[in-house]
């Protein structure tokens, strides 16, 4: 069992996470049956196999590709927790991968339930939870305005690299400056998608916007993308940052 003190330095977000993943590993003791996590991110990830790992309990980690950076974490067996799907259009039109998100998150699909996505040629690759994919088939008729068909494949066989470098440039590397520039909205637009709880750094809701940000940090905004923070390629003449973002697509 969790010691209670071991859940007092988590966010009550994250003690449900422990929590709810120590019942899934009772439930398997208790019918032997092969139990599944939703979705991790890195973060999550961390959290939870750390108190897997204090509380000796076994558990294993499901990483089919080493570039997938959503996981699960299951008991017993691995019993095809996960799909592949390719989805394309049916007006031969390219789909990206902000138009795929929010359509997942417009049929009902949650963060926990929404896996990677990777675009190639406007054809989307996403991962799925199995158990969604009858739900998954039946209401995901459309990416954005355009029709869609979605066909199961073995693995995925990428062929890109899925990020696509720009600079910007910024007078501090304050959270709400950046954004304000990778989004093109103003800085109190940014500070309302922050109160909204639009804005992920590192996998944690967002909740200052005078934060520094530093190399390699992940920047998720809902709705629009995923975004790195790369290096500083040096100043201009009016001392502004030449700023690499690496966006995710």
């Amino acid at each position: 069992m969790i010691e209670r003190n071991k859940l007092l330095t988590l966010n009550k977000a994250h003690k449900i996470l422990v929590s709810n993943m120590v019942d899934k590993y009772r439930k398997h003791q208790r019918t032997g049956q092969n139990i599944a996590s939703n979705f991790l991110n890195p973060y999550e990830l961390q959290i939870v196999i750390s108190y897997l790992n204090m509380c000796h309990i076994p558990y294993s980690v499901y990483e089919p590709c080493p570039f997938l950076e959503k996981k699960i974490i299951y008991f017993g067996n691995y019993d095809h927790f996960i799909t592949f799907y390719q989805i394309s259009s049916l007006d031969s039109q390219n789909i990206s991968h902000s138009q795929l998100l929010g359509s997942l998150f417009a049929i009902g699909f949650q963060e926990s339930t929404i896996g990677d996505i990777f675009v190639e040629d406007g054809v989307c690759y996403y991962v799925n939870l199995s158990k969604m994919n009858a739900y998954l088939e039946e209401n995901l008729t459309f990416v954005g305005r355009h029709p869609v068909v979605l066909k199961k494949v073995e693995t995925l066989n990428l062929l890109n690299k899925h990020l696509e470098l720009f600079t910007i440039l910024v007078s501090s590397m304050r959270v709400d400056n950046i954004i304000s520039k990778i989004v093109s909205q103003s800085r109190n637009q940014v500070k309302q998608m922050i109160l909204n709880k639009q804005i992920f750094l590192n996998y944690q809701e967002l909740k200052k916007s005078d934060l520094l940000l530093k190399t390699n940090d992940i920047l998720s905004i809902r709705r629009i993308g995923k975004f790195k923070i790369g290096v500083q390629k040096g100043t201009t003449k009016k001392e502004n940052i030449i700023l690499e973002i690496y966006q995710y697509i």
